[in-house]
C-alpha cells in the first residue's frame, strides 16, 4: 500500500515537472540527477552491496552488535567518499562541465550535492530497516520522500514559478524529512537493543566483508556505463541538452512501469528472504523464487506493453500536453526492453546467494560494447538508437550471469509463459488497434477503452499456465487473510489450469 501510494505521488510529480518546467532546465535537472550513479560508482568501494548482503545474515543468526557496526561504518565510509569526489568535481568544474554544455550551471550544481550526501544516506538507512524486516518504516520513508516532493512542486507551481534551483531545493527537503524520519526509527526501534555493546569483526570476517566489498565497487564501475542515466551524457556531447530532455523524459516513464512491478514493490522484503534461505534448501527453493520473481513481474508489464504500443502518442497528448510527442514511439520501445531484462534482479539474486561477485564483474565487459554502440547508433539513428544501444547492452549482461547461475536460475515453466503471453497479449494488441482504427472517439475516450481491454485481460493471463503452481502454493502461504482476496479474484491463488508446471 505504501509503495502505490508512493508511485501515484511519483507520477503526479513527474507530470507537474514536465508540464511546469522550461525544456532547457527540465534538462539539466535530468542531468544533475544523472551525477548520483556517477558518484554512487566512483565512491562506491561495494559498500551498498556488502550491507545489503550481509546484514540479513547476521541478524539471522543473532549477532544484532555486528549488524550496527556494519551500518555504522558502511554510513560513515559513504558520507567521506561522496564528499571528496563532489569536491573534486567542483574543483574540475570548468574542465567537465563544457563537455556536456553545463558550464553556466555550478551554482545548481553545489545545491545538489547536498541532495547527493542525503540522497545516500536515506538509501543506507532504507536497507538497514528492511533488513531488520521493518518494512512499514523503510517503505513508509518512500512515501514520505514522494509526498515531500510533490508538496514542494505544486507550491512552487501555484505560488512561484518552477525553475530550475527550486526544485533542487524542494528535493533537498524532502530527502532531509525522509532521512531525519529514518534516523529516529532506527534509534527507537534497533540501535536501544544494542546500546553499550561493543563489536569488533575477526580477521578472517573482515577478509570476507573485503573481498565481497572490492569485487562490488568494480562491479559498480560496469554497471555505471550501463546505466540509463549515463546515456544522457553521450547525447549530450553527441546531440544537444534538450535531446537529453526527451530521452529522459521517456526512460523515466519506463523505469515508472518498472518500479510499479511486484519486484520492485516488495523488493526489501524478497531480499532479506532470499538470501536467508539455508544451503541445504537452495536447490529446491531457489528455483522456486526466481521463478515466483520472474512470472509474477511479468503480470503488469505484458498490459503496459500492449497498451503502449497502441496508444503511446494519446498517453503523451493527454497526460504530459503533447511534449515531445514526436519521438513517442520511445515509450513502447523503452518499455519492450525493461521486460526483456526484468530478469536482471533474480539472476543476480542467486549469483549474490552463491557469493560469485567475480561472475557479476565478468559481466561488465558489456559495458565496452554499451559505449561502442552508442558512439555508433546515437549518430544514426539519435534517441532509438541510444535506447538499443543500451537494451540490448543490458541483456546481454544479464544472459552472461545467468550462463554461470543456470544450476539454481532455472526458469521452471518458461515455455507456457511465452506462449501464453505472445498469443494472449498479441491478441489484446491487435484489438486494441482495431478499437482505435475503427471507433472515432477522443483521445480521452481511446486511451479509457484501451485500459479496459488492457485490464479485461488480466484476469484471464493469471488464471493461465503463465503462473505455475509453485507460484501459487507460496502466495497462498504467504497471504492467508483479507490481504488475499486481491489475488483469488485475480486468479492468482486459485490451483494451476491445465498445463500448468509444478
Amino acid at each position: 500500500m505504501y509503495r502505490a501510494l508512493s508511485q501515484a505521488a511519483t507520477i503526479i510529480s513527474y507530470i507537474v515537472l514536465v508540464r511546469a518546467m522550461h525544456k532547457e532546465a527540465f534538462g539539466v535537472y535530468s542531468l544533475l540527477y544523472s551525477f548520483i550513479p556517477v558518484v554512487s560508482t566512483v565512491a562506491s568501494l561495494g559498500l551498498e552491496q556488502t550491507l545489503r548482503r550481509y546484514q540479513p545474515e547476521y541478524l539471522h543468526s543473532g549477532n544484532a552488535p555486528a549488524a550496527a557496526w556494519l551500518l555504522r561504518f558502511v554510513s560513515c565510509a559513504r558520507f567521506g567518499a561522496n564528499v571528496v569526489i563532489l569536491a573534486i568535481l567542483l574543483l574540475a568544474w570548468n574542465h567537465i562541465a563544457p563537455l556536456f554544455q553545463l558550464t553556466p550551471y555550478r551554482g545548481a550544481f553545489m545545491l545538489f550535492s547536498l541532495l547527493i550526501l542525503v540522497h545516500f544516506q536515506v538509501q543506507i538507512y532504507q536497507m538497514t530497516l528492511a533488513s531488520h524486516m521493518l518494512h512499514r518504516f523503510s517503505v513508509g520513508a518512500v512515501v514520505v520522500l514522494s509526498v515531500g516532493k510533490l508538496i514542494a512542486y505544486v507550491s512552487l507551481y501555484l505560488f512561484s514559478s518552477l525553475t530550475l534551483e527550486r526544485a533542487i531545493l524542494g528535493d533537498t527537503a524532502a530527502y532531509v524529512v525522509a532521512f531525519l524520519f529514518l534516523r529516529a526509527v532506527y534509534h527507537l526501534q534497533c540501535s536501544r537493543a544494542v546500546a553499550g555493546q561493543r563489536y569488533r569483526p575477526p580477521r578472517e570476517e573482515r577478509k570476507r566483508l573485503f573481498t565481497y566489498g572490492i569485487f562490488n565497487n568494480f562491479n559498480e564501475a560496469g554497471t555505471l556505463l550501463l546505466d540509463s542515466k549515463m546515456d544522457n551524457f553521450f547525447i549530450a556531447a553527441i546531440i544537444d541538452p534538450i535531446s537529453v530532455v526527451i530521452y529522459s523524459f521517456y526512460t523515466r516513464l519506463g523505469e515508472m512501469v518498472s518500479s510499479a512491478t511486484p519486484l520492485n514493490l516488495f523488493d526489501n522484503v524478497i531480499q532479506p528472504m532470499f538470501f536467508a534461505t539455508e544451503k541445504q534448501d537452495a536447490p529446491r527453493r531457489i528455483p522456486q523464487y526466481f521463478t515466483l520473481l520472474l512470472n509474477l513481474n511479468f503480470v503488469p508489464y505484458w498490459p503496459v506493453l500492449a497498451f503502449t504500443i497502441v496508444y503511446h502518442s494519446e498517453l503523451v497528448a493527454v497526460v504530459f500536453g503533447g511534449k515531445f510527442i514526436e519521438q513517442s514511439w520511445l515509450l513502447p520501445m523503452g518499455i519492450l526492453f525493461t521486460m526483456i531484462n526484468a530478469i536482471a534482479t533474480p539472476v543476480t539474486l542467486v549469483a549474490q546467494y552463491e557469493e560469485r561477485p567475480g561472475v557479476i564483474l565478468a559481466s561488465k565487459i558489456t559495458a565496452v560494447y554499451n559505449i561502442l554502440a552508442l558512439l555508433v547508433l546515437v549518430p544514426m539513428a539519435g534517441l532509438y538508437g541510444a535506447m538499443l544501444a543500451r537494451g540490448s547492452a543490458v541483456a546481454l549482461k544479464n544472459a552472461f550471469i545467468w550462463w554461470y547461475v543456470r544450476r539454481l536460475a532455472v526458469w521452471v515453466n518458461v515455455v507456457p509463459f511465452l506462449l501464453t503471453g505472445l498469443f494472449l497479449w498479441g491478441g489484446v494488441t491487435l484489438a486494441c488497434y482495431a478499437l482505435k482504427r475503427f471507433i472515432a472517439v477522443p483521445p480521452v475516450v481511446q486511451l479509457l477503452l484501451g485500459g479496459i481491454v488492457c485490464a479485461g485481460a488480466v484476469p484471464i493471463y493469471t488464471r493461465s499456465p503463465a503462473i505455475c503452481r509453485s507460484d501459487r502454493e507460496i502466495l497462498a502461504s504467504l497471504f492467508r487473510g483479507r490481504e488475499a482476496r486481491p489475488l483469488q479474484w485475480m486468479g492468482l491463488l486459485r490451483p494451476a489450469g491445465n498445463g500448468g508446471t509444478a
